[in-house]
């Protein structure tokens, strides 16, 4: 189990992509909108929901984490969007907007009093105006200003940003100015944006990203400043614990908790550190086995959810012996996702189902199959694909001008669902003549790895932000690299012509059209045979009968300031 993403995540609005993961809107908008309707399915969630006067004041929740990170700015691209630093900066930087069960969007009123959204002289102008109240941990005040560094740094103009982690949506504004007074915010765009709501969140200050060494250093091994419920309280690089405690100057509703210890842990310690009571939660994702122990725990309240969240095989397309899209279908021929669904998911309460969309999970709106049969599990098609790009059969494996099609599957250590679906992997595989060896990671290195590009094959879950826009999450997971920088595709490959599906999408103002692009867009990467969708990933969550408002939010925002232990 772990929940370490790509960029996706399950509290509040983040700064916008997949979140790694080894284991497994609108109030004064316009109607422009592209924010979708939700499915009825995807409105599901179980967070034990209390009034805050049936919690008692103060205590502290310990929340595990599967990774000690040392870059904290979540915008910088050597953050890797670990869920472990998406979860701790939720609960001490502001998001701009909340969302529902069902994906419904409301203005943070912490951070927001208003926003409009439409156009003005035919171009499309957001105008935020920032509570007054709000204010960074040294004291400054929240102002346009750091809306406008948050944008220059993201918006693609200048080459010294150069490990900026995801960019999109960012290019298309042309300016960020002040409005009638510092906390009023006009943001105008070059060509429409119709995830403009995903933007500015995580809000970093201004101040610590106004140069690249800035943006750069200022949170490695270090959270200077904060603007949240909470704020830091210690960073311990010894003990591998984050601990955030009540901000007395926050000018929002006090939270409840006294504090919160993110605990690092290898993902094999968490069960038995969660029946022994050293940590009051676990996400339990796909591992059946851990669903298993968690529940043989006295008192453990299980908590699902369907949230954008999906369990992918990843293939590297600058390895040698991926370079041909062929080869690529061929490996997704070959593996039987069913079986997989089946090995993983089996005795879960959660439906065993493919998912055939690399946007939308089952549940979420506009979900469609585009997968033109590279979904299916075909191995005499597979083989052939192998025999046109030139492979013969030299005993068990094939062979190609003498080499053997053999390929590396990086997995992370202490992940049983891993370790299962690599043997699965690996034999099926095997059946059409390509040899696969699993390479094993410790989890703290894994990433580094998929970064680096240290792979042929990985398999990881995909977390999906909270709020959900189904493009701003995805698409700087498919985009082509630029000039050696490869933002969230690990994949290290992309195509023109997705590039420009993406691009078309997210200058819609009408949702149908919106989907459609994207629905488009997908099509095209099942061709492209980089990213394989196993299933829609489980939310599932083991904690403590009496914490309250947490749990498994599906599309929900998490209200750090609400959670806490019943009386």
């Amino acid at each position: 189990m772990s929940r370490r993403y790509l960029k996706m995540a399950t509290a509040t609005a983040l700064s916008a992509g997949l979140v790694l993961s080894a284991s497994a809107c609108s109030s004064s908008a316009s109607k422009s909108s592209s924010q979708p309707t939700a499915a009825p399915v995807a409105t599901l969630n179980e967070i034990n929901p209390q009034p805050v006067s049936a919690l008692k004041q103060g205590g502290t929740l310990n929340w595990p984490e599967d990774q000690w990170s040392t870059q904290w700015n979540n915008l910088n691209a050597s953050s890797q969007n670990e869920e472990s630093i998406q979860q701790t900066m939720a609960a001490l930087l502001p998001s701009l907007f909340l969302s529902t069960a069902d994906n419904k969007l409301t203005p943070n009123p912490d951070y927001l009093t208003s926003v409009t959204n439409g156009l003005v002289g035919g171009k499309q102008v957001t105008t935020y105006n920032i509570n007054p109240k709000a204010h960074w941990s040294d004291g400054t005040p929240i102002t346009w200003k750091d809306f406008q560094v948050n944008w220059m740094v993201q918006n693609g103009t200048n080459p010294k940003y150069s490990s900026v982690a995801n960019g999109t949506g960012y290019s298309q504004i042309s300016s960020v100015v002040e409005g009638t007074s510092p906390t009023q915010v006009v943001v105008t765009y070059s060509q429409p944006y119709s995830d403009w709501q995903s933007l500015f969140s995580l809000l970093y200050p201004g101040e610590e990203m106004d140069t690249p060494a800035k943006f750069n250093n200022a949170y490695t091994n270090a959270i200077p400043v904060t603007a949240g419920p909470f704020k830091l309280g210690s960073l311990n690089q010894t003990t591998k614990v984050v601990t955030v405690v009540r901000d007395p100057k926050w000018w929002g509703t006090s939270p409840v908790l006294d504090s919160i210890n993110f605990r690092s842990m290898d993902d094999s310690a968490m069960p038995g550190a969660f029946a022994s009571g050293e940590i009051d939660l676990e996400d339990i994702g796909p591992d059946v086995a851990e669903y298993k122990q968690a529940i043989q725990v006295k008192g453990t309240s299980i908590r699902v959810a369907g949230g954008p969240n999906l369990r992918q095989l990843l293939l590297n397309g600058d390895s040698p012996e991926l370079t041909s899209a062929s080869v690529r279908q061929a490996v997704f021929l070959a593996i039987n996702r069913a079986a997989i669904g089946e090995a993983d998911l089996s005795g879960m309460p959660w439906p065993i189902k493919p998912l055939n969309n690399h946007f939308l999970v089952n549940n979420a709106s506009g979900y469609q199959d585009n997968s033109a049969g590279l979904g299916n599990f075909d191995p005499s098609k597979a083989s052939a694909l192998l025999a046109q790009a030139g492979y013969t059969k030299k005993g068990a494996y094939l062979q190609k001008d003498g080499k053997t099609l053999e390929l590396k599957l990086a997995i992370p250590s202490g992940v049983p669902t891993a370790t299962t679906e690599a043997q699965a992997m690996t034999a099926m595989e095997a059946a059409v003549g390509i040899k696969v060896d699993t390479q094993v990671d410790d989890t703290n290195t894994f990433f580094n790895d998929v970064n680096a590009g240290q792979f042929d094959m990985t398999i990881f879950s995909g977390i999906g932000a909270i709020p959900f826009f189904p493009l701003t999450n995805s698409q700087a997971s498919f985009q082509s690299p630029v000039k050696g920088n490869i933002g969230q595709n690990y994949s290290r490959i992309g195509t023109p012509q997705i590039d420009a599906l993406m691009v078309k999408a997210g200058t819609e103002i009408d949702h149908t059209a919106y989907i459609s692009d994207i629905n488009a867009a997908d099509a095209q990467l099942w061709q492209l045979a980089v990213n394989l969708p196993l299933y829609q990933r489980p939310e599932l969550e083991a904690t403590n009968p009496k914490l309250a408002n947490w749990g498994a939010f599906g599309f929900a925002t998490t209200n750090y300031s609400t959670i806490g232990w019943m009386k």
